[in-house]
């Protein structure tokens, strides 16, 4: 088996090749991570509810959202989203709801 001595014409080239060789495969790593975690949290679409007498945020939440796992995220979302307060709702209030 013969040893081929590789020589290195220009070492600044071969620097370049290789960080924008690093830099691609490190771009294309975190993009295939990343995609399905996007995906999955990203909400379908935003439901407009408005809010009727004894509604509470919680019964709303469960309502849209029944197979959700734990209600409380989805609650603290609604918080976030619509910035209220929820000793402050009042019937005829309007409240959006993530539906995943």
């Amino acid at each position: 088996m013969k040893h081929y001595k590789i020589k290195i014409v220009n070492p600044v080239r071969f620097f370049i090749f290789i960080l924008i060789t690093v830099f691609f495969i490190t771009f294309a790593g975190f993009s295939l991570l990343s995609a399905g975690q996007a995906e999955a949290s990203a909400p379908v679409r935003y439901a407009k509810v408005v809010i009727q007498e004894n509604d509470t945020l919680w019964n709303i939440a469960s309502s849209y959202n029944p197979e959700r796992s734990d209600i409380r995220e989805l609650v603290h979302e609604i918080y976030d989203f619509n910035n209220i307060d929820a000793n402050n709702l009042q019937p005829g209030d309007i409240v959006y709801v993530p539906v995943y």
